[in-house]
Parts: C-alpha cells; sequence; structure tokens
C-alpha cells in the first residue's frame, strides 16, 4: 500500500536538529517531502521572496528526499505544493512544520511564526495543516539556537517525544480526509512532554510585545525583544498558561472565521 506523502518544513532551518527528530519520526508511517529554508528564517510571519530569485537545492540526509531553499518558510512551503515540484512523485496530502525552537502561542508571536505561517500554506491549499513548536527554558534559548538545537540531552528527550506525539496527530488529521476550511492546528509542546502528557485544546492568549528594539546608539535600533518581553496574566484556558501547566496546548487557527461578524 502507497503511504501518503507529507510535506515538512520549519523555520529554523534544514540543519535544525528539532527538523531531523521529526523527519525520522514522521518517515516511520509517510512518505516525505522535506523543503526547508537553507537559513533560519525566524520572525518572518508570511513573508515571501517577492524581488529575487529563490535557490532551491537538493539536500544531503534527511531521508534522501529534502531540498533547501533560500527564502522563507511560506517560499518553502509553496514551492513544495507546487504541482510541478518533485515530477513523477505523488502530491502532499497534508503539511507539517516545526519542530521549532522555541514556543508559538500568544496572538503576536502566531502572527510573527515562519512555522506557523508555512502550515498556513497548507491550509490554504485544503490540505491538513499542524505547526508544532517545543518549550525552551529562556535561560538556554541562546544557546540552543545556536547550536540549532544540539547538545541538551534532556531537550532531545523532549524533542524526540515531541515528535511521537506529533506522529500520532498527524495520522489522525490525514484520516479525517482534506478539510472543510483552512486551519492550522498550533500545537505547542511543554518541557518534560511524554507519551502520557495531556493535550488540552486552547486559545490565543492576548499578549502585546511592546517595544520590540532596543537602542544601541543615535540612529541605530536592535531587535531585543527577549531581553524585554514580559507575559502579562492571562486565562487559564490560554495556550500560555497551558504550556505553564506542563500540558501540550492545541490552538485551532481557523482562517475562515476571520470576516466574521462580532
Amino acid at each position: 500500500m502507497t503511504r501518503p506523502v507529507v510535506l515538512v518544513t520549519n523555520d529554523d532551518g534544514i540543519r535544525s536538529f528539532f527538523l531531523e527528530v521529526l523527519v525520522e519520526a514522521l518517515e516511520r508511517r509517510f512518505t516525505l517531502r522535506v523543503v526547508a529554508p537553507l537559513r533560519e528564517q525566524s520572525w518572518t510571519g508570511r513573508s515571501f521572496t517577492r524581488r529575487g530569485p529563490v535557490t532551491v537545492a537538493r539536500h544531503p540526509g534527511l531521508g534522501g528526499r529534502a531540498w533547501a531553499v533560500d527564502g522563507t518558510p511560506s517560499d518553502c512551503a509553496n514551492i513544495g505544493l507546487d504541482p510541478a515540484f518533485d515530477p513523477g512523485s505523488p502530491p502532499p496530502v497534508a503539511v507539517v512544520s516545526g519542530i521549532n525552537l522555541g514556543f508559538n502561542v500568544t496572538l503576536p508571536l502566531v502572527l510573527s511564526s515562519g512555522t506557523v505561517a508555512a502550515a498556513t500554506e497548507g491550509a490554504l491549499a485544503g490540505l491538513p495543516a499542524l505547526a508544532l513548536s517545543q518549550l525552551i527554558p529562556r535561560d538556554r534559548f541562546e544557546a540552543l539556537r545556536e547550536t540549532g538545537g544540539r547538545g541538551d540531552a534532556a531537550l532531545a528527550r523532549d524533542v524526540r517525544a515531541s515528535a511521537d506525539r506529533a506522529v500520532a496527530f498527524t495520522e489522525a488529521l490525514i484520516a479525517r480526509g482534506r478539510p472543510e476550511r483552512p486551519i492550522v492546528h498550533n500545537l505547542n509542546f511543554p518541557s518534560g512532554v511524554t507519551a502520557e502528557t495531556p493535550i488540552e485544546r486552547t486559545r490565543l492568549g492576548r499578549a502585546s510585545l511592546g517595544p520590540c528594539f532596543v537602542q544601541e546608539k543615535d540612529g541605530v535600533r536592535r531587535f531585543g525583544l527577549a531581553r524585554r518581553a514580559k507575559t502579562p496574566p492571562m486565562a487559564d484556558d490560554t495556550d500560555w498558561m497551558c504550556l505553564k501547566r506542563g500540558h501540550i496546548s492545541h490552538t485551532v487557527l481557523d482562517y475562515s472565521t476571520l470576516g466574521a461578524t462580532v
């Protein structure tokens, strides 16, 4: 029996350890088409490379069917879903984006996320779409970002457990068939996640990033959210509070409701 094809992408780049773990888990059940950014593309949102060429090259490893794209996560997903891409291969039946280094919770972070944006391309194409993110302790985030998520045994265990949970979730989504509405399932995994960690249906927390740039000298500012962001109090059913409880947050991003009257 032919296994379904799943398009896998991310925003941390094709050399991310978290992507490698996800691919290793997914390829047990699916045929994969991995199309990921050549370089880290965090905080790019749903941006496209409108001016200039986008290079696409085969990438060794990752199951042998991987391509590196010198562009954004949305570029990657859009290119990977092109019917003319990879001639002779069946088209993807789902898009899985991640696993992201760090969480993607609350409205401003979700809107800024390249991980969520790549999954959104799948949703807009009428496919089951899944965005995956892994909570990382703040004091270790920058060091792990520099290594692509490598070098931390406890975190590696978390990511493998998260990837296993993502496989089961992906199988369930595909079994439901093509969704009637453009929906992204945004999953955020806590530290210490296991096969028994509860999944909670959550909603986006309402937060404000405030000033995102720190002045270095006259006329020069640098992105400085990690040094300044503070999390305001939120309701118990929000994605952020779910993560704080040590549970898996599952937020359904239903884009068909964006024009609804309130």
